[in-house]
Order: C-alpha cells, then sequence, then structure tokens
C-alpha cells in the first residue's frame, strides 16, 4: 500500500523556525517532523510513500533523496497552496488501489499505519476516517456517526454543546480511488480551498460506506510552537 503525505505547508505560526525551512521540516528532539512519520509508515509495511512538497519544497527533496532506508519516495509539487483536496488529486495517476492519506505533522503510533494498511476488513469500505476523543470538540471537525461506527456527517467547528459526538477528525484517512472523483465534484470552501472534508461530505452524498476508526493511542497535531513543546515531552 502506498501513502500520501501532505507536506507543502508554510508554518505561518511557527515562524521564525520556518523561515528557511518548510513546516514538515521543524526538528523535534533533532529529527524533522517528516522523518518520524517517514519512518512510522515504513515500519508500518508502506511500499511507497507520495509526499507533496510546496513552500520550499527542494530542501525535503535534497534530504530525504529518491528513497528512505529502502522505501521509495515519489515527490508532487502543489504550486499553489489550494487546500487539502487539491493536494490529493496531485497524487492521483500514481494511485491503483487504497492508499492511506496524513499530514505530515501530525504525529500518531506506527500501529495506527499498520492496522490501516494490513487490515482486510478495511477493504469494504470506501473510506476510513481516524477519529480521536477529545474534551473541547468545538474547536474541530466534529465526526458524527451510527452505532455500526459508519460516518454521517463532519461537522465543522460546532456550536459548544452542540456537537454530534467528541471524536474529532484527526485528519488521517484511507481512500479507494472514489474519492478522487468526489475531489472533481468538490466545490471551493469559504477559505477559498478545495478541502478533503468536503470531498469526504461529496462521497457521502453519493451513498459511500465510510468508517470511524477511533484512535486512542498517542496523537498531536504541530501547529505552534506551544505543540511542539508538548511533543518534546510526549515523544522520544
Amino acid at each position: 500500500m502506498k501513502a500520501v503525505v501532505l507536506a507543502a505547508g508554510k508554518g505561518v505560526r511557527l515562524r521564525p523556525l520556518t523561515n528557511n525551512v518548510p513546516k514538515a521540516m521543524v526538528k523535534l528532539k533533532g529529527k524533522p517532523l517528516l522523518e518520524r512519520t517517514i519512518i512510522e509508515l515504513k515500519e508500518a509495511g508502506i511500499e511507497e510513500i507520495i509526499i507533496v512538497v510546496g513552500y520550499l519544497g527542494d530542501v525535503i527533496q535534497k534530504y530525504f533523496g529518491e528513497s528512505y532506508e529502502g522505501t521509495p519516495i515519489k515527490y508532487i509539487q502543489q504550486v499553489e497552496q489550494r487546500g487539502t483536496a487539491h493536494a490529493i488529486a496531485h497524487a492521483e495517476e500514481f494511485i491503483k488501489e487504497n492508499f492511506l492519506v496524513l499530514n505530515a505533522d501530525v504525529l500518531v503510533e506506527k500501529d495506527l499505519f499498520k492496522e490501516l494498511a494490513v487490515v482486510d476488513e478495511f477493504d469494504s469500505y470506501d473510506a476510513i476516517v481516524v477519529g480521536r476523543e477529545v474534551s473541547d470538540p468545538w474547536r474541530y471537525g466534529v465526526l458524527s456517526f451510527n452505532e455500526d461506527k459508519l460516518l454521517t456527517g463532519i461537522v465543522e467547528k460546532p456550536v459548544p454543546g452542540k456537537e454530534p459526538s467528541n471524536i474529532i477528525n484527526a485528519g488521517i484517512y484511507r481512500f479507494n480511488k472514489k474519492i478522487f472523483g468526489a475531489i472533481k465534484l468538490t466545490e471551493v470552501s469559504e477559505r477559498n480551498e478545495y478541502e478533503i472534508v468536503d470531498s469526504i461530505k461529496v462521497m457521502l452524498n453519493a451513498d459511500a460506506k465510510i468508517k470511524v476508526r477511533k484512535y486512542a493511542g498517542r496523537c498531536i497535531d504541530i501547529g505552534t510552537k506551544e505543540d511542539l513543546e508538548k511533543a518534546e515531552k510526549l515523544f522520544e
């Protein structure tokens, strides 16, 4: 199975750390965030990694080259930063089967990637959306799902007390090729971007079967220097 890693971001909230490197290359205990993600994917058995680069993408390409310890790496340039769905669409020609999608700056445990990559049960779904439980779901995209853990909707930053659950979108997915058709039907968002969440909603409207996989392991999204400091305490 292949994995598409989104690593085109500038990391504005991490400046000055990102003045000369892309967000994905900010170091955590001496090792770039993206390298930590690649190691986890490799150990989970991912056969090829496709990295979508943008801001200072040459820094990433020079660092990793064409492979990482035997795992092939392919690079795709997202010239315009037009959102997550726009980034994923660039990988279509390289995808022939189910594949993983994740952000380079979201750190989780490799067992999650291994499960998403090898569990045969997931083959019966059009997509898997990883969710995690939080105490303040109104700050995020909140997942709604039925008793069979099938996704029924995603509510972005709901009014506190009106959340459909306390499970939020972790930004980690497994898709089949139907996602590319959904991306083509995705309209631009209020942020003037093509959001993968909106593409997932397109899939739902077409009666796609999407599973919510609740993840309770270690997880942190590196968006600010405070997040980086927190990660220093959580990750080796």
